[in-house]
């Protein structure tokens, strides 16, 4: 084979396996077809280095629900935060379907108080109800890009079209509250069988998610069916876990 025809196919090739999917809100780029109601609940603790524990397990409830709001079909999440057998925080996001754009959300914090927003478009602003100061009055983000609501990753990422070890995505996210929107990168970076109970394993897709330098996770996603079933992050020199209950 001539020597620069070679190159010229090898370059493809590694263009090939370096595409990033870019994941839009509006595009409908998200496997919904894999979305299931119900609740989840996850076992939430934090490791050193060394794998010392270094708390007790806070537990998470989860729950997904398709809804319809004067005839327009909607999704509805609620996240219920536990610690020690008390309530943390309540959190509960409404998004159009099936785009997943989100609506509203709306946070109830036991020690931190109450925060809301409200999503027009690509324009995040605070209800009326929830402006008790003139920096909320002022609060005006515009998503660019249009994003998905972070709180529901454990959600969103099993929805991402996985179909091979190697794949890229760039995923847009906003958190409720923060200054901007952004794309983060998630590679699929494996498949392996994932033990649960006893000699039970789960199939699953690692993807790995960096959120900034020095901060990312990997998530093993089951493939039948497509949900998180563990979650390993590594922050500020400590790991936290997400593990699902069963």
């Amino acid at each position: 084979m001539n020597r620069f025809l070679l190159i010229a196919l090898l370059l493809v090739s590694t263009v090939a396996r370096a595409q990033t999917d870019t994941i839009r809100v509006n595009a409908r780029s998200l496997n919904t077809a894999a979305w299931r109601d119900g609740k989840r609940s996850y076992a939430v603790y934090f490791e050193d280095s060394t794998s010392r524990r270094l708390s007790s397990a806070d537990i998470w409830d989860r729950t997904l629900r398709q809804t319809t709001q004067n005839g327009q079909r909607q999704y509805t999440f609620v996240w219920d935060w536990y610690r020690r057998d008390s309530l943390l925080a309540h959190v509960t996001t409404t998004g159009q379907w099936p785009s997943l754009a989100p609506l509203t959300h709306e946070a109830v914090y036991a020690k931190r108080g109450s925060r809301s927003f409200v999503f027009q478009k690509d324009v995040v602003t605070m209800p009326d109800s929830a402006r008790h100061t003139a920096k909320d009055s002022a609060f005006r983000v515009t998503m660019q890009p249009p994003a998905f609501a972070f709180p529901m990753d454990l959600e969103i990422l099993p929805l991402l079209p996985l179909r091979k070890v190697g794949q890229t995505f760039a995923v847009p996210f906003y958190e409720p509250g923060s200054p901007a929107a952004a794309y983060y990168k998630l590679s699929v970076i494996g498949r392996e069988p994932l033990p649960i109970v006893g000699k039970v394993t789960v199939d699953c897709w690692l993807v790995r998610i960096d959120y900034a330098p020095g901060s990312c996770a990997t998530f093993w996603i089951s493939d039948q069916p497509r949900e998180v079933i563990k979650m390993k992050e590594y922050f500020r020199g400590r790991y936290r876990y997400k593990v699902k209950l069963y």
